[in-house]
């Protein structure tokens, strides 16, 4: 029997800390000073574009290789739990959550993306204006 004084989850106390301190000092600083926090993150975004963009390709290429080496090897056959489970839902079903899922999220960016998109560049008429937003 566990104490029930004792929590199932744990906080890492030093951890959170730290993390939260970071998090806290650069959105205080980018809400402070937005002109330069501006100025560093494209500066920042610019040098990864320029000088790492080919480790982005390279770790997505890698990752998905992997990935189907190990789905196609015996190792694609390991059940991932105990020898006597069975699957919660079928293929289909776990198909069509993952297809939901990636809709789902395609509609949430570009329900927002989209419209901004045509504000700012319209196909006819000012950028930024009241007819691009009619439009």
């Amino acid at each position: 029997m566990s104490d029930p004084s004792e929590s199932r989850h744990s906080l890492n106390l030093p951890v959170f800390i730290g993390a939260s301190s970071v998090i806290l000092l650069i959105v205080v600083c980018t809400a402070l000073f937005p002109d330069q926090a501006e100025l560093y993150s494209t500066m920042l975004q610019t040098g990864i574009m320029t000088n790492a963009s080919w480790f982005y390709v390279t770790a997505v290429a890698i990752i998905l290789i992997g990935v189907a080496i190990v789905g196609l090897s015996r190792y694609g056959d390991i059940k991932l739990g105990p020898d006597h489970s069975e699957p919660d839902f079928s293929f289909s079903s776990w198909f069509a959550m993952l297809f939901s899922a990636g809709m789902g999220i395609g509609l949430m960016f570009f329900g927002v993306a989209e419209p901004v998109m045509h504000f700012l560049t319209p196909p006819v008429g000012d950028p930024a204006s009241i007819e691009s937003a009619r439009e």
